[in-house]
């Protein structure tokens, strides 16, 4: 793309080019990943930018179109994967009519004309983000009482279709059969089978370091009534289902992943939500035949080094002081990621190509990389 404009942000994995007072940004994904909230590292994966940036596209038409959710309940696979009673109860959901006549909302401008669906630049509207001062011990979110619009919700939204081996929400509640009973469960799960029904669950988005909230903190710092946090976990857990159903298409099980939505207007004075940011690899787990299909190998490979343990050691200091963690394993530990092991990055560049081309397959758009990036060959060579 030719004439760009001005860099306005420069993110971790991505670019925001753009004036503040535009209409609409331009998203630039970059070559460029993150683990463990850290940033850049040292590397950059060939293709990647590419790659997420057509996944995005691909996802956003895909929800966007009110035939994939007026057949969503009929498919085999969500009716014998989940609870009736549950899906009844979002059958029957006014936002789930409302997507069956107009579809999800979201902030990618696909217009037909403009769309370079190769390219590594998503053209999206521009979304406030408020970011929440620090002061005194914790960060103060009174700006989100003034219900604002048009401006990015400061919750990361997970949804949990499983619980595998390792997952956070089993690491963090443990054996307390309290904690469960506040997510539905009247006595401890185990891990590593799917849920009859998902779960929500949240973590802070514009801290410096992620935090999770039970649920009466998250709507509270979002500024968010009952009625909208109603609609909220209705949202999530329609693309939940809807994101499952995709990847059993492609032959793959989706687990658990993550998103993030704005305030928009809504009717009768409350405010609704539409889709932001992206979805992709990076904000999914899956599984591929039973083994993991993600970059999850990538922190795997990081989570045995002296960075690592560092890093985690930053992370706790920073809870106490509001320091920003990157700076604290920096100067207090001096310690830096290193470069990946050439293998590593082979298998890197391997996920994010073979999932672009099935999912561009199975949303009958063009396949974008060599069409020996398969899931079978990747199986084959790394699995």
């Amino acid at each position: 793309m030719t004439n760009l404009p001005p860099l306005l942000y420069r993110g971790s994995v991505k670019n925001i080019r753009g004036v503040v007072s535009a209409e609409t940004l331009l998203f630039e994904y970059s070559d460029r990943y993150s683990v463990f909230d850290w940033g850049e590292m040292p590397d950059q994966l060939e293709g990647k930018g590419q790659a997420l940036s057509i996944m995005g596209k691909a996802f956003f038409l895909y929800l966007e179109n009110p035939k994939n959710w007026r057949e969503l309940f009929n498919q085999k696979i969500i009716q014998l994967s989940f609870s009736s009673d549950y899906l009844e109860e979002l059958q029957n959901s006014n936002l789930f009519k409302k997507y069956c006549e107009s579809g999800l909302n979201h902030h990618a401008d696909l217009s037909a004309k403009e769309v370079d669906w190769n390219s590594p630049f998503l053209k999206v509207k521009n979304v406030s983000v408020l970011r929440p001062p620090f002061e005194g011990s914790k960060y103060n979110y009174e700006q989100y009482t003034k219900r604002p619009l048009n401006t990015l919700v400061p919750l990361e939204i997970i949804f949990r279709i499983g619980l595998p081996e390792g997952n956070s929400l089993s690491k963090r509640l443990g054996r307390d059969s309290t904690s469960w009973k506040n997510f539905g469960f009247s006595e401890v799960p185990t891990n590593g089978s799917l849920l009859t029904k998902p779960i929500i669950d949240f973590s802070t988005k514009l801290e410096r370091g992620d935090r999770y909230l039970d649920y009466s903190e998250a709507q509270s710092i979002a500024g968010i009534n009952n009625a909208e946090w109603s609609e909220l976990h209705e949202m999530t857990h329609l693309i939940a289902l809807n994101l499952f159903f995709i990847h059993h298409q492609m032959d793959l099980e989706l687990w658990d992943g993550k998103i993030e939505v704005a305030f928009i207007e809504g009717a009768d004075g409350f405010r609704s939500f539409m889709l932001v940011d992206s979805v992709g690899i990076d904000e999914l787990r899956l599984l591929y035949r039973g083994k993991s299909f993600s970059k999850e190998f990538l922190r795997e490979s990081y989570k045995t080094s002296q960075w690592y343990m560092n890093l985690e050691a930053a992370k706790k200091d920073s809870l106490v002081s509001g320091e920003d963690f990157k700076n604290i394993c920096k100067n207090k530990y001096h310690s830096n990621p290193l470069p990946l092991a050439p293998e590593i990055k082979q298998r890197a560049l391997a996920v994010y190509k073979s999932y672009c081309n099935t999912l561009c397959e199975k949303t009958q758009l063009e396949i974008p990389f060599e069409k020996d990036f398969t899931l079978e060959n990747y199986r084959q060579r790394f699995l």
